[in-house]
């Protein structure tokens, strides 16, 4: 009997995961590794090049493509002392500095007492952990889809 499930089970994720893949509302979410300036020069090299075509550039416009970092982000050390730099004497007004920050991205919270198969292929594809309650409990399939997923199960306090 145990077989017959387990076989039960393979043959229903290859059969979601291959419906999930043709969902024509669901982003289609690339990781990027861009922990050094070499990195994300070249990420954005390549991204250029692939924006010639015109099929890219659309999904990419209209969010059927998104970007991701890969798990985990290293932070990149701050120089410990930068020297001002010298202005030069006749220098045009001076532009505003914006700053660039990062912000981590949001995990998924479900607040709900049972978590089943169905909520754990609701959380989008290529998100590395699944916030829950403390009290909630998963059923042996939802178990077994985060498992398959790779989803990292957590805990909140309240």
């Amino acid at each position: 009997m145990s077989e017959l499930r387990s076989l039960i089970r393979q043959i229903l994720a290859e059969e979601i995961a291959a419906l999930r893949s043709e969902s024509p509302g669901r982003p289609k979410v690339e990781r990027v590794r861009a922990g050094t300036e070499a990195e994300l020069t070249d990420f954005a090299l390549s991204v250029l090049a692939r924006a010639q075509d015109a099929g890219f550039a659309a999904a990419l416009r209209e969010g059927r493509i998104r970007f991701a970092p890969e798990y985990p982000v290293q932070a990149i050390p701050a120089p410990a002392y930068a020297p001002p730099m010298p202005q030069p004497a006749a220098a045009a007004p001076a532009q505003p500095i914006t700053l660039v920050t990062t912000m981590p991205a949001p995990v998924p919270e479900l607040r709900k007492g049972l978590i089943t198969e169905r909520d754990i292929a609701a959380v989008a594809e290529g998100e590395a952990r699944l916030r829950i309650t403390k009290s909630a409990r998963l059923t042996p399939l939802a178990g077994d889809e985060a498992r398959r997923r790779g989803l990292r199960i957590e805990r909140t306090l309240a």
